[in-house]
């Protein structure tokens, strides 16, 4: 294989965390891991950033292009939550991989719906912003009990209910990959009590080559206004 066609896979890491239903102060806190996750919007979300550095392959004017990418899980999703539910209690596990970087807005955003889609008319902004080129990698998996396994009031494993994946596996000629796992927690205030999410990791496998000089200078103007957007 030659310089001009090597292959590489990419990886982001993000580590696990679990949170606690504060009752005194209406909140969920941190109870293990969350080592760099951060708040999001409101209690219950919570964002961590890990980037992968493409600087050196930039320097080269090299274009990376990806031809799959997956997530893979170091453990169980699981929650406790109230023997008698008046509401259901979800559980969300969302990967953004982007070609720019996404602010505190559009990361809120993307919660409702995944950035490079349409948005309703008159519906929330931010995450309109992008189409489908700068998402390389994205995945949504939603949780809830299982009523028929699980046992009421106590600690179990959730259920996966639903999983949206809306990765683009465009090309990247950017000097670097903006990698997010956003977690979070709906239900009814006072209705729930633990929710844990394990380690995962995304693998992006592709090759670096180089490009046509007008396609490359581009796609990195492309990628140029949309990070000075945020």
């Amino acid at each position: 294989m030659s310089d001009e066609d090597m292959q590489r896979t990419l990886c982001a890491e993000f580590g696990p965390l679990s949170v606690e239903w504060n009752k005194g102060s209406s909140s969920w806190t941190t109870l293990l891991g969350g080592a760099g996750y951060e708040e999001l919007g409101g209690s219950g979300y919570y964002v961590l950033q890990q980037d992968i550095d493409l600087s050196g392959y930039a320097m080269e004017r090299k274009t990376f292009y990806p031809y799959s990418s997956f997530e893979q899980r170091g453990g169980l999703t699981s929650g406790k939550f109230d023997a008698t539910l008046t509401q259901q209690p979800y559980v969300i596990d969302m990967t953004i991989i982007s070609s720019v970087p996404l602010s505190l807005e559009d990361l809120s955003a993307s919660i409702v719906q995944a950035p490079g889609f349409n948005f309703f008319s008159g519906s929330l902004v931010g995450t309109g912003r992008f189409n489908r080129e700068q998402i390389i990698h994205g995945e949504l998996k939603w949780y809830t009990v299982d009523s028929t396994l699980s046992v009421p009031g106590g600690a179990n494993t959730l259920k996966l209910i639903e999983r949206q994946v809306f990765s683009s596996l465009e090309p990247t000629a950017a000097d670097k990959l903006y990698s997010y796992r956003i977690l979070g927690v709906g239900t009814a205030e006072d209705e729930g009590d633990v929710a844990s999410w394990p380690a995962t990791r995304v693998l992006i496998p592709g090759n670096i080559s180089s490009e046509p000089k007008l396609e490359y200078m581009m796609r990195l103007k492309r990628s140029y206004e949309l990070a000075n957007q945020v």
